[in-house]
């Protein structure tokens, strides 16, 4: 038999028979039709969107560490896309939280934990705070025991300080000036119950202020640094202020007291 002559044949028996079996013939046609409906409508309800490449952050293996390994678990749970390569993508890195606030605190406790020199370094830090708090009770309680001592500017100070070249070059006071505020004292019983209330512009300006805080070497110094510091803004004053605090060794008060 020739091969068109078996088409033929065989398309006269599928022929026949979808019309012997009417309903399979109508399944047959509208079921694909159902489907491509089906598609269209869905493609047309979500239209396409353009998806950047993404990279996922990775995941460390237990291996890596606790922290990293439960900081992958929890911290990636609901695999975000990012735009960029993250850190971890790069050679050597395991976890993308390296810098993160609770990875740095449990690397500082490890290390503070594992080195005696910090271990040995708290329990002089414990030291200098129980004398400390001994001193602010004794000042609180019997003010007239330190009445009048006092400590000097210059020796509380760091060992590379820039306050003194900072009042030099900056605020540009004379060399005399900046000599008579380092070799002042800090009257400490005046600051027992806190710092006070007080302008630092008041203070520079007044001679009796200055006094209850400060004890200077001689009158004459008192008068040049009152009249020197008087003539700044308040603003000027609020950042020697700052530049002080900064430069002040509290390791050296607390031998000191």
């Amino acid at each position: 038999m020739k091969t068109s002559s078996q088409v033929r044949l065989l398309l006269w028996k599928n022929w026949t028979l979808r019309k012997r079996q009417k309903i399979r013939f109508m399944v047959e046609i509208l079921w694909p039709a159902v489907l491509f409906i089906g598609l269209v409508w869905l493609r047309s309800a979500n239209p396409l969107y353009q998806q950047h490449e993404c990279h996922f952050p990775n995941k460390a293996m237990p291996s890596a560490g606790i922290l990293p390994w439960i900081q992958g678990i929890f911290c990636n749970a609901n695999n975000p896309c990012f735009r960029q390569p993250t850190r971890a993508e790069g050679p050597g890195v395991v976890s993308n939280y390296n810098n993160s606030l609770l990875a740095r605190f449990y690397a500082d406790l490890q290390e503070l934990v594992l080195k005696d020199t910090d271990v040995h370094q708290l329990r002089r830090i414990w030291t200098e705070l129980s004398s400390f708090s001994d001193f602010m009770e004794t000042i609180r309680h019997n003010p007239s025991s330190v009445s009048g001592r006092g400590l000097k500017v210059e020796d509380i100070l760091k060992d590379d300080e820039v306050f003194t070249s900072y009042l030099l070059r900056d605020v540009h006071l004379t060399e005399s000036v900046v000599y008579q505020l380092s070799n002042a004292r800090i009257r400490l019983e005046q600051f027992a119950y806190g710092i006070p209330d007080l302008q630092l512009k008041d203070i520079a300006c007044s001679q009796a202020l200055m006094e209850r805080f400060l004890i200077f070497p001689s009158r004459r110094g008192l008068h040049s640094v009152r009249n020197a510091m008087c003539a700044l803004s308040q603003q000027s004053l609020q950042t020697i202020e700052d530049v002080l605090y900064a430069n002040l060794d509290f390791f050296k008060i607390f031998r000191l007291i």
